[in-house]
């Protein structure tokens, strides 16, 4: 693209006889208009335009089309002007009049690297589409193949780490993934939660104290700082924390030293920080029961965890995965859920998330009297997977039940008869009127 429509003729010139489809311009509105009507591989433009100069087109294009390379033409006089547009993003710049074999090279060099990266893009999003788990951590959902290139970007950094979250979603697993894959991963993991401990023992778990230091203080103790020195230390619900423990971990993360209680020498550390909470702590730092310079200590990069209504296309696969883990656990035999039960699963809000799946698949297996678990076995409340509204229909209450109770009987008509404790006949018009009278035994 030039003004100039001799070098636009000229350019074309060098370019089609090696294969190039090459599309003309003679400003930077016409070239931005060509672009949004059909892709390019490249731009060469001119730097120096009347009107969209060259670095208006270049901040254009990287606003749309961001890996679109750009070289520029540009005179021997304005190279400074040209290497500016590199720092800006342009891919190289050729100077007027151009060697016409340079010219073909660096053009030929610009595609090549542009087809290598956008192989790599494919390639990334084909391993990215089949990660179905990110080491301890499971979900091949969208959600969470954010939270795992955002995790393989800041391991291996040093950084402090915030996780934010609803309980039960998965931060203790988290934060040991980001350990494993740091540089730190031969080092120790030590794991505290901070709202288990009172505020005194606390700050002696993570500290240390001397010998004396309070009533029942017979011995010293190395706090869990010094003894994750060289590795990661975790602290779970670190919103609970007491202003004197807030104020004893940011003297900590301050000064890379730790001092034990009722001790009087500091001990160097080198201990990266993961904390996490299910805490608001923008609002506990406005109503001032947590310090802002801590906060911004603890949050170096901040990482937020979904919950599992957020992750519908995941439940399933957790669901199977507890299952059998659970069932080894107990040595039952494998199980597995009836069709049914897989929708409850999948319709229910999930507000313990990942833990109140677990412990509901536990649950199941342990009270299980047949070999598939069934919608009723789950426990959950409410047909829907929650507390009924009042605007539910009674007619999917009763279909839900009769279900529950087919499935129970192994879709025995008589067992579920007797169980409902109504005649057959009757129970044979409900299940006419809810659709559930094909494929179900008689006896």
């Amino acid at each position: 693209m030039d003004d100039d429509p001799a070098q636009v003729m000229l350019a074309s010139e060098i370019l089609e006889p090696d294969g190039h489809d090459v599309r003309t311009a003679l400003s930077g509105e016409e070239a931005l208009k060509a672009l949004g009507s059909e892709p390019a591989d490249l731009v060469v433009a001119d730097l120096m335009m009347p009107g969209m100069n060259g670095f208006d087109l270049l901040r254009e294009i990287r606003e749309a089309w961001p890996e679109l390379p750009v070289i520029f033409l540009t005179g021997h006089d304005d190279v400074a002007s040209a290497v500016s547009a590199i720092k800006e993003g342009a891919e190289n710049y050729v100077t007027k009049p151009f060697d016409v074999d340079r010219f073909r090279l660096i053009i030929a060099r610009a595609l090549e690297r542009k087809a290598l990266r956008d192989d790599n893009a494919r390639l990334r999003e084909i391993v990215r589409s089949r990660r179905g788990s990110f080491g301890t951590i499971l979900g091949s959902s969208a959600v969470m193949q954010d939270l795992y290139d955002q995790i393989e970007v800041v391991a291996p950094t040093d950084s402090t780490v915030l996780l934010l979250g609803e309980s039960g979603t998965g931060k203790d697993l988290t934060a040991r993934e980001i350990h494993r894959r740091s540089t730190r991963t031969d080092g120790p993991f030590l794991a505290v939660n901070c709202g288990a401990l009172p505020g005194n023992l606390l700050e002696s778990e993570l500290f240390g104290h001397e010998k004396g230091a309070f009533t029942g203080a017979t011995a010293t103790k190395v706090g869990l700082f010094e003894a994750a020195n060289g590795g990661t230390i975790f602290l779970d619900e670190i919103g609970t924390t007491s202003e004197s423990t807030q104020k004893s971990l940011l003297r900590v993360l301050q000064e890379r030293e730790v001092r034990r209680v009722g001790g009087t020498q500091s001990h160097p550390i080198n201990v990266r920080v993961i904390s996490a909470t299910n805490s608001n702590l923008q609002e506990a730092m406005a109503q001032g029961s947590f310090r802002s310079d801590l906060y911004f200590r603890l949050s170096g990069v901040i990482l937020n965890l979904p919950p599992l209504r957020a992750r519908e296309a995941d439940i399933a696969s957790l669901a199977e995965h507890f299952l059998a883990q659970t069932c080894h656990r107990h040595n039952k035999p494998m199980l597995s859920f009836s069709p049914r039960a897989m929708e409850r699963l999948g319709r229910y809000h999930w507000p313990g998330n990942i833990r109140e799946l677990e412990n509901v698949i536990e649950r199941a297996v342990i009270f299980a009297q047949r070999s598939i678990i069934g919608p009723g076995d789950l426990q959950l409340p409410g047909p829907g997977g929650g507390v009924p509204s009042p605007e539910l229909a009674l007619d999917a209450i009763v279909r839900d039940h009769l279900t529950q109770v087919l499935e129970r009987c192994g879709g025995n008509k008589s067992q579920a008869a007797k169980l409902l404790n109504v005649p057959r006949t009757t129970l044979y018009k409900l299940l006419k009127k809810h659709g559930l009278s094909g494929n179900i035994s008689e006896a």
